[in-house]
């Protein structure tokens, strides 16, 4: 029997939903694509392709090659961060021993090995590393849609500073990992040490032992639902919803029944909420994963446009910046207010605006 092997990817799907890590890990049943899967795949390719052509020719830049690698039928948004990407990235001087998409393995010791190799336990890759003397930094691309206002030393990084260090830069003191958010090109950072780094094997060790003796797999819905791949073979979703061919449709019947099922839970969807929430309101909050249904609290804004602009001219911003925001939103004025890098009169803005708050009822992260 072959042996079993990991990721620190492997490990966080367990986390998610064990079900769906034994559905793609152990059925090697394939996980449907995603959107932000792809274009996260996307841009890696991208940016290693790029970042290698500059460590061989020793340019800082090549604006020329990355506009000819611009995929020509990407996304949108994938083509937008590529181009924000080269546009404003330049390859520092002077990196000692500098990697991309490195891929790292190590056996059931702990020690390095081949990636594809038998002995391979534990893998990872890095997606760009370098040395500055005593300090090894790593820099990892992200295209999430949110940006951390800190960056906690979790167990990912933690491995990743520590297989720098295990299978590359044995000599390093401390290891510095680097963020870079390729979708608004800003960058989080945090500095690991070696007592930051000294039980990661040991902690890799335990979550893979939870996984070892789970015989069950049991499912767990919750937020990444939409995310996992394989919703349609979901146990959850077939005994909830519907059998597997209705979900996962391969002929023009099942197809019809999957729209005939479309239309009715569609029809179901209001008064299914609305029993819900009178239940909810009379018992309390109802746990669903690592979701909650239950009560929350919406405020919102009767902006008044003139006011709003009255207030911007007398803050100083010039009136041409003020005069897109006159279809004001909340939303809208947020965001313009981060655009014109004031957020800071967002609060004083919406302390002059009647609001009111009324309380939705709905699916929310638990904290």
């Amino acid at each position: 029997m072959k042996k079993s092997q990991y990721s620190f990817s492997r490990l966080d799907l367990y986390e998610r939903c064990p079900w769906a890590y034994k559905t793609v890990y152990l059925d090697r049943i394939p996980r449907a694509k995603n959107e932000a899967r792809e274009t996260g795949q996307l841009l890696h390719g991208l940016v290693a392709d790029y970042l290698n052509r500059l460590i061989a020719t020793g340019h800082p830049t090549d604006w020329d090659w990355a506009r000819g690698a611009t995929p020509k039928e990407a996304l949108s948004d994938a083509i937008e961060m590529w181009n924000r990407f080269y546009e404003t990235f330049a390859m520092p001087e002077g990196l000692g021993s500098p990697g991309v998409e490195n891929r790292l393995a190590f056996d059931a010791s702990w020690q390095p090995c081949e990636f594809f190799s038998e002995e391979a336990y534990f893998r990872m890759v890095i997606d760009f590393h370098f040395r500055q003397d005593s300090l090894g930094v790593i820099v990892d691309w992200k295209t999430n849609r949110e940006v951390p206002q800190t960056v906690a030393k979790d167990l990912q990084l933690r491995t990743y500073g520590w297989g720098l260090k295990q299978a590359l830069y044995p000599e390093i003191q401390e290891v510095l990992l680097r963020l870079h958010f390729l979708r608004y090109g800003k960058e989080r950072e945090v500095m690991l040490i070696s007592h930051d780094l000294a039980e990661v094997p040991d902690e890799l060790e335990a979550r893979i032992a939870t996984i070892e003796v789970d015989k069950n797999y049991d499912p767990t819905p919750g937020s990444f639902c939409g995310l996992c791949g394989i919703t349609p073979y979901c146990p959850v979703m077939s005994k909830a919803l519907a059998p597997i061919e209705v979900l996962a449709p391969a002929t023009r019947e099942q197809a019809e029944k999957a729209a005939s099922l479309l239309l009715t839970l569609q029809k179901m969807e209001k008064e299914l909420a609305a029993r819900l929430k009178e239940w909810v309101k009379e018992n309390g909050p109802v746990q669903v994963g690592d979701l909650v249904y239950g009560p929350m609290e919406v405020v919102s804004y009767d902006l008044n446009t003139k006011a709003v602009v009255e207030f911007l001219l007398n803050e100083g911003l010039e009136r041409e910046a003020v005069w897109p925001l006159l279809g004001i939103t909340k939303t809208g004025l947020e965001r313009g207010m981060k655009k014109l890098q004031r957020p800071d009169l967002l609060k004083r803005i919406l302390s002059l605006s009647n609001h009111k708050t009324t309380e939705r009822i709905d699916f929310r992260r638990n904290p």
